[in-house]
């Protein structure tokens, strides 16, 4: 049987798990239903324990890329098309991997996300910094991504959205009580070249301290704003959200 890793390339997905082993998965052992929502492959169900039930959220088949078609999904859905067809209430944890910033309507979305989730839910969301150093180069050569196909970005559903840090972070606290925040910088050539692993370390150093600048994705878990306990512990994670984040 083929063993199943996560290469650094999917840097967002082993994030998400590590948050989850430490704030959830660790103090909860009953039943949970978790979505994944823009899973693409559905990496992360084989790093689940036995008490999660996995579910997944894509595009239909016809509107996703075509590497990504041969997957199977619960749900197929376009995000930017209202209300998910999902039952109030449903889900334990939501996970949401760098995809809002493919939907029009992002704060559509995660008034969605919350209302199919339990008012004891988590979310772990990832959004990428749209003005981190590199990016920043790239805008004052006039050179464009891959995300960033002119007149085709909506149609094909590449990087509609273009946040700060700042604006994630808001994004976020306006919507949610942050439990840990992670900043983080991968290139994609790193899993394939040692020395982009050594300058990836550097950087993310530098992330760490000024995320604004060198952090490439922002990683958060997060639950309802009335559903943080008042424990000693939550008090000083509380502190979380009065701290410098761009």
């Amino acid at each position: 049987m083929k063993t199943v890793k996560i290469t650094s390339d999917r840097f967002q997905n082993k994030i998400a798990l590590d948050l989850a082993r430490r704030y959830i998965f660790k103090n909860i052992q009953k039943k949970m239903n978790l979505l994944d929502v823009g899973s693409a492959d559905n990496i992360i169900k084989h790093f689940l324990p036995k008490n999660v039930e996995y579910y997944s959220l894509e595009l239909p088949k016809e509107e996703r890329d075509e590497d990504l078609r041969e997957y199977d999904h619960e749900i197929t859905f376009n995000l930017d098309n209202g209300k998910l067809p999902i039952e109030d209430n449903f889900f334990d944890i939501i996970v949401c991997l760098d995809t809002l910033e493919h939907t029009m309507y992002p704060k559509r979305v995660l008034r969605e996300f919350k209302r199919i989730t339990k008012k004891d839910g988590f979310f772990i969301i990832s959004l990428p910094n749209e003005y981190n150093f590199l990016l920043r180069l790239y805008y004052l050569l006039a050179i464009k991504t891959r995300t960033e196909i002119p007149w085709e970005v909506v149609e094909i559903h590449q990087h509609i959205q273009k946040p700060r840090v700042k604006d994630i972070i808001h994004l976020l606290r306006d919507n949610f009580k942050i439990y840990d925040v992670v900043y983080h910088w991968e290139s994609r050539a790193s899993y394939k070249n040692n020395f982009f692993v050594v300058i990836d370390r550097l950087i993310n150093l530098l992330a760490k301290i000024y995320p604004s600048l060198f952090a490439r994705d922002v990683v958060a878990v997060c639950k309802f704003k009335d559903g943080f306990e008042k424990t000693e512990e939550n008090e000083k994670k509380i502190l979380i959200q009065n701290k410098r984040y761009y």
